[in-house]
C-alpha cells in the first residue's frame, strides 16, 4: 500500500501570508490615524484658544483676605478668602463665610450670545456641578460690589447649555457690549460686558468689583479649554 502525502501550493502559501501582512498594516495604520486624530481633536481647540486670547493672557495676583471693602456684603463682617487645592491639584476660592439673614437660595441668568436660558444660580455656595456657583458672600443681583458667579467648562465641541458641567464652556466668546440678564426674586437686572481677562488660579482679585461703588457681575471658568490650568473671568456692569 502506497503512503501519499498532501502539501499546500508554495504559491498559495505565500499568497496567504502576504495577505495576512497587508491586513495587519491596514489595521496599524487605522489605528494611527485615529490616535493621531483623538490628538488632533483634543490639542487643536487649546491651540486655537491660546492664539486667538493671547491678549488676554495677564494676571494681577493678591494676597488673602481680599479687604472686607471689596468682596463681601454688608452682611459679611470678618471674613476671609483663601485659595485652596484639592487632592487632585484642583484650585478654587474658598471662604469662611457662614451666611445669615434672609438671603434667597437663588436666582436666574441668561446669556442671549452664548444661548444660555435662564440657568440657575445658588446662592452662597462652592459647589456647581447642577448649578452655577454664587460666591458665598459676594454683593447679590442689583447691589453694590461683585455678583461672582463660577461654572464649569469642557472642549468647546462638547458644549451643552442645559449641562452646568459644560455650560461655561463658550464663556470666552462674550465680548464687550453683549448682555448678561438676571433674575432675582421676579426682579430683572441687565449687566454689559466691559471687558475679559485671563488670570492664574491664585487671583484672588477677580472678587473685587471695579470701584469702590460699583455695581458689578463677574463670570469664571475654567480655561484653555478642557483643562484647569488658568481662570477666564468676564466683567460686567449694571445697566
Amino acid at each position: 500500500m502506497s503512503l501519499s502525502i498532501y502539501a499546500k501550493d508554495p504559491q498559495e502559501s505565500y499568497d496567504l501570508l502576504a495577505k495576512s501582512k497587508k491586513n495587519d498594516r491596514f489595521f496599524a495604520a487605522m489605528i494611527s490615524l485615529v490616535g493621531i486624530f483623538s490628538i488632533i481633536f483634543a490639542v487643536l481647540p487649546i491651540l486655537i484658544w491660546n492664539i486667538k486670547f493671547a491678549p488676554f493672557l495677564k494676571s494681577n495676583i493678591e494676597e488673602a483676605p481680599v479687604p472686607q471693602g471689596f468682596v463681601l456684603g454688608q452682611n459679611a463682617q470678618n471674613v476671609s478668602v483663601q485659595v485652596v487645592k484639592d487632592a487632585d491639584g484642583f484650585s478654587y476660592f474658598s471662604t469662611d463665610y457662614k451666611p445669615s439673614g434672609n438671603r434667597p437660595k437663588n436666582f436666574y441668568i441668561s446669556i442671549p450670545k452664548l444661548k444660555i436660558d435662564k440657568a440657575t444660580v445658588n446662592v452662597d455656595t462652592l459647589v456647581f456641578f447642577d448649578n452655577l456657583s454664587h460666591f458665598p458672600g459676594s454683593a447679590l443681583p442689583g447691589e453694590v460690589g461683585n455678583v461672582f458667579i463660577t461654572g464649569h467648562s469642557v472642549l468647546p465641541q462638547f458644549t451643552d447649555t442645559k449641562n452646568y458641567r459644560t455650560i461655561f464652556s463658550k464663556l470666552p466668546d462674550l465680548e464687550i457690549g453683549d448682555i448678561v440678564d438676571v433674575n432675582l426674586n421676579g426682579q430683572n437686572y441687565q449687566y454689559v460686558v466691559q471687558y475679559k481677562k485671563v488670570v492664574d488660579p491664585n487671583d484672588l482679585s477677580v472678587l473685587a468689583p471695579i470701584s469702590k461703588n460699583a455695581k458689578n457681575l463677574t463670570l469664571m471658568t475654567c480655561v484653555p479649554p478642557g483643562t484647569s490650568l488658568q481662570r477666564m473671568v468676564v466683567i460686567t456692569s449694571l445697566i
